[in-house]
């Protein structure tokens, strides 16, 4: 069993490497630090692919190429931007969206406008936004693997950390008004079976990437932040979140992938 795990900065990964003693490998084109391990039926690989969604992409797209893994996890940390979610929970995705696409016209008159809360979706049926057609017959809104997200949840909840199921949005945009933040995921998922949502940086590119190369993905996060609440962002609790106990929960899963 070959799994791949994916996080964008250190103090994601470092206590998963720490665990499985991984070993350095090549950076993928120089740009991309790289970690394995082997042990008894199962093969490990971690990737840093730093922030941001280009990066991302990039570095998912070489380390699937590299390590063919039988299934991909974005490991990382998600800012929580909806009733329901806070600073610790645990993240189950339902489904990965570009969470900052937007056309800055109002979607009642499609006039230009600096109200947030009125833009329109890039994603739609319209000429001029992004569809099933002008995206080559593939979807814009992306399933986790369900299978495995449910075994982890099932996994996870009975060793004390009960995940939110909520949607991941992925983009290079922070919100903070809530009227926006009560929008997005309607205009973006016009069918989520739930508000709730969280989003990251590299999310949605990691899922494009895993789609393209046809490989099994889903997400284990932590919520590091909560705009909705103002809970702050704090870079030293992150590193927190996954050590320790959770990540015993993460390795004891992924071993019983390979039993």
């Amino acid at each position: 069993m070959r799994v791949l795990f994916a996080g964008a900065m250190d103090r994601e990964i470092d206590g998963l490497r720490a665990h499985f003693d991984c070993a350095p490998a090549e950076p993928l084109h120089g740009a991309y630090p790289c970690w394995s391990a082997r042990e008894r039926g199962l093969d490990v690989g971690v990737v840093r692919t730093h922030v941001g969604e280009a990066n991302a992409a990039i570095a998912t797209a070489e380390a699937i190429r590299r390590f063919a893994p039988d299934c991909v996890f974005k490991l990382g940390c998600v800012g929580g931007h909806a009733a329901g979610v806070h600073t610790g929970d645990l993240v189950s995705p339902i489904a990965f969206f570009h969470s900052g696409a937007w056309i800055t016209r109002g979607r009642d008159d499609n006039r230009p406008t600096a109200d947030a809360s009125r833009w329109q979706s890039v994603f739609g049926d319209e000429p001029y936004q992004i569809n099933w057609e002008n995206l080559g017959g593939r979807a814009h809104v992306l399933p986790p693997d369900r299978a495995l997200t449910q075994r982890f949840a099932d996994f996870s909840g009975a060793r004390g950390f009960a995940p939110v199921r909520a949607y991941v949005g992925g983009s290079a945009m922070w919100f903070f008004d809530h009227a926006f933040m009560r929008q997005v995921l309607g205009a973006q998922v016009p069918d989520a079976e739930t508000p709730t949502w969280a989003a990251d940086m590299e999310s949605y590119a990691v899922a494009q990437a895993c789609a393209v190369c046809r490989t099994p993905f889903s997400g284990l996060y932590r919520v590091s932040n909560s705009d909705y609440y103002g809970e702050p962002y704090d870079p030293a609790a992150v590193a927190g979140l996954f050590s320790g106990s959770f990540v015993d929960v993460i390795a004891a899963f992924v071993r019983t992938l390979a039993a």
